[in-house]
Order: C-alpha cells, then structure tokens, then sequence
C-alpha cells in the first residue's frame, strides 16, 4: 500500500487535491460577525440584500455577507444552522472547485447555499445527482429555502413530462439526475420546431456524488434509440444448444471471467444438432453469433447479481450503486439473448439515433463543481478530464470511528463463518450492525443464515430498493442488523439510535454503528463510502473488511506468483502480507479502469467534436433559410418553380423538413459506421499502427463530404416534388421518422469488446512494471 503524503507537502507541491480552502476563512470569519445584524432582517430585506451581496461581482465571489444571508435564510426555513466547514465548502463550490467532505458532513444543505449563492447572481444552476429520489428528495427539502431568497426552483426525474420540463429549465435551480439532462439534450438534438425542444441552460453544474459521476459514469453512453423495420432476432434456438453445453468440455471461461469461448468439441456437437451444418460459412455466420451471445448469457451474466428479472423484463443492477439501474440495457444482441435465457419476450431491436457520454455532457456547462465523500482519490483524473481542481473539508467533529485491519481469509466457508461470528457478537451487544455485501444473491443467503442463527436482518439491494430511506433510517437502532448491497449513493444518513435517536445513549454505550464488509471492492473509494457510513459527526463506531482469497476482486488480479505463495504458505501467510496481495489487486483493478477511461476519451473525441460541428449546422437549418439557400445553388430552376407555384414561405417549410430528416440520416449512418470501425480498430495494433490515431483519421476521412451528401440527397428528393406534395407530411413524402423513441444508458459491454479484451495486455503492464507485482 502506498504511504500517504502529509497534506502540507502535497500543497506545498501542488499535486491534485491538494487544493487549500484556507483562503476562505476570512470570508466565514466575516460572515460569523455579521450574524447577529443578519438575524434581525425581515424576509423581504433579506431578499434585496442577497442581491445586492453579489451585485457588481460574479456570484461564485463569495462575501462574508452573502454567506451570513444564505446561512440565516436556511435557519429559518430548513432549520439547519451551516457550520463554519459547511460554509468553507459552500465558497469552494461557488469558486468552481470539487469538495471532498466525508459522510454526514452535511452536503445537500453545501450544495444548496452555493446553488442559491450563484442564482442570486443571475446565473442558472444545474443540482445533478445520481438518480430520480435524490433529485426529488432534496429540491422537496429546500423548497422554503430558495423561496425565502426568491429562487424559483424545480426537479425532473423519469417521468416528468416535456412541458414540466420546458417550465423546470426556466428556473434559476434544477435539482436532476445527470442522466436525464442529457436524454433532454438528445431528444432536443432531434427536434425539428423550437417549440418541441425543452432547452436545458448549461451555466453551471453543482455535481453531488461528484467521484461516481464524473469519473466512474463518465464514459457511459446516453443512447436515444428509435423504433426500426427490424425484426426480434431469434434465440430460442440458441439457447436450447447452449444449455446442452458442459463446461470445460464444449466451453472455457478465461482467468477474469470476461470471455467465454466454445472448444472444438463444443462447437462440434452443436454443428452436429444443426445437422452438420459449418457454422462459419458465411451463410451460417448470424447463426453463430446467436449462438456465442446466448452462450454468454447462460455463462457470464448472473441472476441477482448483474441482472434482476421483474415484472416480465430485464431490469440490471448497477453493482456500484446497489439499485436497478433503470433505463439501462446491454447491447441488443446481448440483451436479447439474456431474454431468451430467462424465457421473456425478446424485444426487437431499435436504431441508435444519437448518443452522449456523461463526460461530454459535463464539459458543456460554463462552470464545473461538484462534492463527494472521496473527491480527493480522483483528483488527478478532475484535473485531466475536467481541469476541475480539488480539495477537502476537514470534518465538524474529529472522527472516532475504529476501522479494524482487514481479515484476510483463505476459504468461502471460513469467511462466511467469522462474518456470522461477528455480527452475531455485535449484535448481542446491542451495537447496530450494517454489512455491506457485492450483490442481491450474496445479500439474500447471508439473511437466510442469519436467520438460522436467530438474528432477523433487513435487506436493502436492487429488488427493494423503493423502500430505502425507510430501511436505512432505522439501521441506526439498538441491535439492528442490516444488509445492503451498496451504500453509495443512498443518501440518507444513519443517526444512531433510530431516525429520531430515542435510544442513542444506548447505541453509543454499545459502541456505535458497526460497518462490516464482506469484500473489497474494485474502487478502494467505494470501500471508504462504506466506511463512512459509521462515525458521522463524531459519532463512536467501527468498520471492519473480512475479504476471501477466492473474491473476484482476487482471482481476478492475483498474479501467478501470489498464487503460488498462497498455495505454499496456506494458513501460515502472516496477515500482513495477505493484506498487501488484497492492496495490490485493488490498485491494479483502479488503475485499469483509469487507463480503460483514458483510452476510451480518446477515441470519443472525434466523434464529440463532429457532433458539435453537426448540431451547430442543424439548428442554422432550424433558424433560418440556410438550407434553401444552399439548394438555390443545387437546383436552381427546381426551387424556383416551386417558390412560383406555392410560395417561398411553404417551399421553405418543405425543405427544411427533408434537409433535417436526410441531416438525420447521415447522422446515424456515420455513428453506425463509427461504431465498426471502433470495435476493430485495436487490430492496427498488430500492424504496428496507434489504434487511436488510426481512429481519428478514418473518422475524419468518413465525415469528409457529410454535407454535401445530405444536401444532395435533399436535392434528389425535392427534384421529384410537384407543387402539389409542397406542405405535405414528411412521411407522405417517404419520409420516415421513428414513430417512437426511448432513451437509456448502455452500460459496458459485460463480456467486453475485443478492444477491451486487448487492454488485458496494458493490466498485464500495470501488473508488471508499474506495480512489480510479476
């Protein structure tokens, strides 16, 4: 594990993170003298004096008196009286930084005061969060707020209809799921009036859970997909095959457990029960892909673990969340043949008309902030993503919270027994328990043996996760035991002794919240979220991580010779040195992911900035006569017959229809082609070719000519026309749109792409020369 570097050395130097927030305690010192002249203001005065605090100066230039205004106002509506850390955070955000401050630390009522402070200056402002219950939950919450200081303010989740969402971009604050500002900005991007758009404004962003979002969502694509001719593919055949398959036999799983492959013998036996037929003849190809998809459905995709099945569909789990990851599917194909295996209706596939990373979509707003519990572990990447600088606020109470070494276990059946062991301890006790597990599998046999042993539990994971505030406000009580799947993100804190710390002389007796974790994760910032959970405020409490040799976490980024001194030493490998194995593997999981998400930016960035060049193009269309006028110079005779027979005006309308929808067309013709080119791209690799500036140059090469393509199919098409079809519907003309759209997030690819398949070799590197782990 590294050793850590004292903080004054890493200001001294400057590394990210390190940002010092000292500069601003002369602005709350300032704000704590004028508490009392504040605190004798009439609501009225003490909305013109907010706007007079920022006037003359940009918002995010706090004072002493707009804090000691925004501070007294949140006193008086939301009861909350901010402390002088939570004001010192409030002026980092307002001066465009990202804010590590630890769980219970206070961060909805942070982002709120400097939401306030930059509307008070006339700018719009952006609250995104994680998801639809924390958007509702916290604009709910501050709604007396903002109105005491005359900030109109609104929330939008998944079901709020364009209308709402037009009026809720014309407030000064917007509390919303990151996702959902980018579905608006898609849905937008394929409108063909001004009047259908609804117009997000993009000034400033304050991101809660700023680590998850902006780092570990980042790449994720929004997708708007739209309604196609194409048929539901076939997997019922396949499946039935596959399931025939035995292990080891027909089929092999590769060490990280990403890639499962048919031996010889097992393709075989299935071109056998095709009836001899070679499945890789051209004529056979989409039967082997089927085959190879349902294939990885049976092997690599878990129930309860990367997928729920409820109400008749396929409802994934986001594994860093522990919720349904609504809205989210895999890759047709794939998605498909996981239907199939769970003997659904399989959906058929839609068109991808457009898609947005997370990233792209942050990098629009004109200033950046966000918060977390561990902002600093990825300050480096805000720093190279989002020239966001960072830094931490000390906590309000020193922490009291024990976090005990890791247990380092060889066995499955050893692990569980010493988790049961100490929560049933604990739990006698008195102390409140909470267990953070990997998945719902996992969090429902570890209820099923607490039971057996007589301990009743509560569960908290992706199948109920509607019931969490209830489940995590009670996790707090005397002798409580809870199980959840991920904590991160849930934003409700644990007060010890019940939602309203009836008991909590006993729960502190009894030693405080006690955090157990049944693994490590991936991200060591995800174990510490967990952690935090116990300790808030000065509150006493423990955490302890019992990690099992055979975790995924492990067999996956164990090297041979870890495993060789394992299997040699046994039982009799000192602890300490199993502690450094587990550090070592989640570094070397940590630091693929960053290069996966470096590599990934990289290639996006060809097709984010013909986007741009596209988007900005589209709407010179929508605005004006742009793209009359470039057809004047195509078929000029053509344009003017029609402007002589029907009008200008109505030749205009037309036109502008067919441009937009060939505009379209192109559009997701080049995404499309872009995507091939991407899946494949890795192979120049072996050519000795740099992937990424291959990538770049195709995609330049392919966009070359975009417009005059588009506008000479438009062209081709108003030649047929007679003055008659001017006015007519677009589809009449043979024109058609999807008759629906829907939007949701495709999450990686869980068997990976050959692309990330070949980044095996760069962990391999990691492994070896930067860790010398081999």
């Amino acid at each position: 594990m590294s050793i850590p570097i004292p903080v004054w050395v890493s200001r001294t130097l400057g590394l990210p993170g390190a940002a010092s927030f000292r500069r601003f305690d002369p602005v709350v010192r300032a704000a704590g003298l004028l508490a009392e002249e504040v605190r004798t203001l009439d609501a009225e005065t003490l909305r013109d004096q907010l706007r007079i605090a920022v006037r003359g100066s940009p918002a995010h230039a706090a004072t002493g008196r707009l804090l000691a205004l925004l501070r007294e106002a949140a006193s008086r509506t939301v009861g909350l009286r901010a402390f002088e850390e939570q004001l010192i955070a409030c002026c980092a955000l307002l001066a465009g930084y990202g804010v590590e401050m630890d769980t219970g630390e206070g961060k909805t009522l942070v982002g709120a005061l400097a939401a306030a402070g930059h509307a008070a200056g006339g700018r719009r402002v952006h609250v995104l969060s994680v998801n639809d219950y924390l958007a509702e939950r916290d604009a709910t919450w501050t709604a007396t707020f903002f109105a005491a200081l005359g900030v109109s303010v609104a929330w939008i989740g998944q079901h709020t209809s364009a209308e709402e969402r037009r009026r809720a971009y014309r407030c000064d604050v917007v509390y919303a799921p990151v996702s959902e500002i980018g579905f608006d900005v898609l849905r937008d991007r394929f409108a063909v009036t001004p009047a259908e758009r609804v117009d997000p404004v993009f000034d400033v962003a304050i991101v809660d859970e700023a680590d998850a979002v902006m780092i570990d969502e980042a790449m994720v694509p929004l997708v708007l997909a739209g309604t196609s001719d194409d048929q539901a593919d076939e997997f019922g055949e396949a499946t039935a095959l596959v399931e025939q398959l035995t292990p080891e036999r027909d089929f092999t799983v590769d060490a990280d457990q990403a890639t499962v492959t048919l031996t010889d013998a097992g393709l075989d036996s299935i071109e056998a029960r095709l009836g001899g037929i070679n499945l890789y003849d051209a004529e056979h190809i989409a039967s082997l892909t089927r085959i190879n998809l349902a294939l990885h459905a049976r092997v690599l995709l878990h129930r309860d673990v990367d997928y729920l099945v409820s109400d008749g569909a396929i409802k994934l789990v986001n594994t860093t969340r522990g919720r349904i990851a609504h809205l989210q599917r895999w890759p047709d194909g794939l998605h498909a043949a996981l239907e199939a295996k769970e003997h659904l209706e399989v959906s058929a596939p839609g068109v991808i008309l457009d898609t947005i990373t997370i990233q792209d979509l942050l990098l629009r707003y004109q200033l950046r902030s966000g918060m977390s519990g561990t902002v600093v572990a990825v300050a480096e990447e805000l720093i190279e993503f989002y020239e966001l600088p960072s830094g931490r606020v000390e906590r309000h109470e020193p922490n009291r919270r024990v976090d005990k070494p890791d247990t380092v276990l060889l066995t499955d059946p050893e692990k569980t027994r010493t988790i049961l062991d100490e929560i049933a301890a604990r739990h006698h006790r008195g102390q409140p328990v909470l267990v953070g597990t990997q998945s719902v599998a996992e969090s429902e046999e570890l209820d099923a043996r607490l039971r057996e042993a007589g301990i009743e539990a509560r569960v908290l994971n992706a199948k109920n996760d509607a019931e969490e505030a209830a489940i995590v406000a009670r996790a707090g009580e005397y002798a409580a035991v809870t199980i959840s799947t991920q904590m991160s993100g849930r934003g409700t804190d644990i007060r010890l002794g019940g939602a309203d710390e009836h008991d909590r002389n006993r729960v502190v007796a009894a030693g405080g919240l006690a955090v157990i974790s049944t693994a490590r994760y991936p991200s060591g910032r995800l174990d510490a979220q967990l952690r935090g959970r116990a300790g808030r405020q000065g509150d006493p409490g423990t955490s302890h991580t019992i990690v099992g040799v055979e975790d995924d976490l492990l067999q996956i980024h164990l090297t041979p010779r870890m495993r060789a001194k394992i299997a040699r030493q046994g039982e009799s490998l000192p602890q300490t040195e199993r502690r450094r194995m587990v550090d070592a593997c989640q570094a070397a999981a940590e630091r693929a992911r960053t290069l996966q998400h470096r590599l990934t930016w990289t290639y996006s960035r060809a097709i984010a900035a013909q986007r741009e060049t596209v988007l900005d193009h589209r709407q010179r269309i929508i605005d004006g006569k742009f793209a009359v006028e470039r057809l004047r110079e195509l078929i000029p005779t053509k344009v003017a017959s029609l402007e002589n027979a029907r009008g200008q005006v109505a030749v205009a309308v037309t036109i502008r229809a067919v441009a937009l929808h060939y505009f379209d067309e192109q559009w997701i013709a080049h995404l499309a082609l872009l995507q091939e080119v991407r899946d494949g791209i890795h192979l120049r690799a072996l050519a000795g070719q740099k992937p990424t500036e291959e990538f770049h140059r195709i995609a330049l090469r392919e966009f070359h000519g975009f417009f005059d393509a588009v506008y000479r199919d438009t062209a081709d098409l108003i030649e047929t026309l007679t003055p008659d079809d001017i006015g007519r519907d677009p589809e009449d003309l043979g024109l058609r749109r999807p008759s629906a759209t829907w939007s949701y997030m495709a999450t990686d690819n869980p068997f990976g792409s050959a692309a990330g398949r070949f980044m095996g070799r760069a962990v391999k590197l990691i492994r070896s020369d930067i860790l010398k782990l081999e």
